[in-house]
């Protein structure tokens, strides 16, 4: 499936609903399934995003459904990350909303949207 996810946490921490339009943005075909973790040697329910050529953009490990609504869906796992110390884990969520539906709007769209301004 097609999707543009938004991940709702940073370094673990959760990012306000009303922010989240402001993250960047990730493009690409979501895979959900049992995958061989190549690190600890073992099968694992993994959420990948991946491009057009299979290459994965990013991973959540030990993954749920969370919530299924329309076009969107929220996603919970972890999320592994190379640092100068090492991998690190950390706890994530996506929001996938699929190809096609509308976007979250940015905090500065909703900002002119509610008061009639107009942007420059």
């Amino acid at each position: 499936m097609q999707v543009t996810i938004y991940q709702m946490r940073r370094n673990g921490m959760e990012i306000a609903r009303e922010l989240l339009g402001d993250e960047a943005r990730h493009i690409g075909e979501l895979r959900l399934g049992v995958f061989e973790d190549g690190d600890r040697r073992r099968l694992m329910k993994a959420a990948r995003l991946q491009q057009e050529n299979g290459e994965v953009i990013m991973e959540l490990v030990d993954v749920q459904v969370d919530a299924i609504k329309a076009s969107r869906m929220v996603i919970k796992g972890i999320e592994r990350r190379q640092t100068e110390r090492g991998v690190v884990e950390f706890a994530q969520a996506w929001l996938c909303v699929q190809a096609g539906t509308p976007l979250l709007g940015t905090s500065r769209e909703r900002f002119f949207k509610s008061s009639g301004g107009t942007q420059h």
